[in-house]
């Protein structure tokens, strides 16, 4: 199956304390929206650089930089933490348009812990979108990138399908307001 896995986001830069031995740089994208109730929601979303020229593009820029970045998502293989892998950074304007699109495609993994939670924003049933890739050196690489199903629709659809169907998914990338853990939060699904 080819796969995919993209993702463009727009927020603004927020630096993360870095390690001298890191072969990437971390750092997050603040996004904030309006919220339902009129709040405004901040999503601090998890971001690492390989590419040595988009390493450097984000280092020069200061805190609270607009940026729009492209990108796949991806999951550490020591923690199974989700990540945007950036493949491209582009400075914006100081007013700028929120954008913030996941689309993947892979196959159903049903998530056996937790799969059923509820927010403040309602009920929800977990999954992960299974890709396997190889990696530069040529190494198999298997991701499992984490998905929360709100909509009572979506949800019946899920459902239907059984581990290791194949499954098209797309929605916006967020974090958890309790745990800061990022997720894929799903607005259509095949």
């Amino acid at each position: 199956m080819n796969y995919e896995n993209s993702v463009t986001l727009s927020g603004l830069l927020h630096h993360l304390n870095r390690k001298k031995d890191d072969k990437h740089f971390a750092f997050s994208i603040r996004h904030e929206n309006l919220w339902s109730d009129g709040t405004t929601r901040k999503d601090f979303l998890n971001a690492r650089a390989f590419a040595d020229d988009v390493q450097e593009k984000l280092k020069s820029l200061a805190e609270n930089t607009p940026i729009k970045v492209k990108g796949s998502l991806r999951t550490s293989s020591g923690s199974g933490e989700l990540f945007l892998a950036v493949s491209e950074v582009e400075v914006l304007p100081e007013k700028f348009e929120l954008e913030n699109l996941v689309k993947l495609t892979g196959y159903v993994h049903q998530v056996k812990a937790q799969a059923e939670g509820e927010t403040g924003t309602g009920k929800y049933t977990r999954f992960a979108v299974r890709q396997e890739t190889q990696d530069a050196a040529g190494n198999s690489r298997r991701d499992f990138i984490v998905v929360r199903v709100y909509d009572e629709a979506l949800r019946a659809i899920l459902a239907t399908k059984n581990d290791g169907d194949p499954v098209e998914v797309e929605g916006t990338l967020r974090s958890s307001r309790g745990s800061g853990v990022n997720y894929v939060r799903c607005t259509a699904i095949k």
